[in-house]
């Protein structure tokens, strides 16, 4: 746990206590990156992709991928087009990966609502709507507000007025 602590949250101390402890340089050109592990130092290479990647040995596939599992898991999917993943919902889909299975039936593709639809939107578009109703303003409050009417605007450029 101290280690941990040490490693992942605490920067300050790793910089200051950089010259007494024993290094751990990523050996990549151009990365230069230094830790207080080697632990550290092999994650840091797993996940920038700089270890040897593994050619996928399907022929003709020229992919590359981080682990053996990666490559069976393509290979399954991809080329052997195997889809072991049904929808619960019973669509009859299958998928090759589990994820994309749960994003299918959380999607809400299988959702049911009874009802006649069309029915009830004319219900809804024959209700009337709140809030306040608008209407032109008066003369006399655009003169209290110091405002030009929108009328003498209109009729300045030649317009008819809008408001009636």
């Amino acid at each position: 746990m101290t280690r941990h602590l040490k490693e992942f949250h605490d920067e300050e101390l790793l910089s200051s206590e950089a010259g007494s402890e024993k290094q751990y340089v990523c050996q990549e050109a151009g990365c230069g990156k230094v830790f207080k592990f080697a632990s550290s130092t092999s994650e840091h290479m797993n996940q920038k992709g700089l270890r040897q990647r593994e050619l996928s040995d399907f022929e003709g596939c020229l992919h590359t991928f981080s682990t053996k599992s990666n490559i069976r898991q393509h290979v399954k999917a991809v080329h052997e087009e195997l889809k072991p993943y049904a929808c619960s919902f019973g669509c009859g889909m299958k998928f090759s990966y589990k994820h994309v299975r749960d994003k299918h039936e959380k999607s809400g593709c299988h959702v049911y609502t009874p009802g006649d639809f069309l029915e009830l939107d004319q219900q809804f578009r024959s209700r009337p709507r709140g809030g306040r109703k608008r209407t032109c303003p008066t003369v006399e409050m655009l003169i209290r507000k110091r405002v030009i009417p929108p009328q003498m605007d209109m009729m300045d450029l030649g317009q008819t007025p809008g408001c009636s």
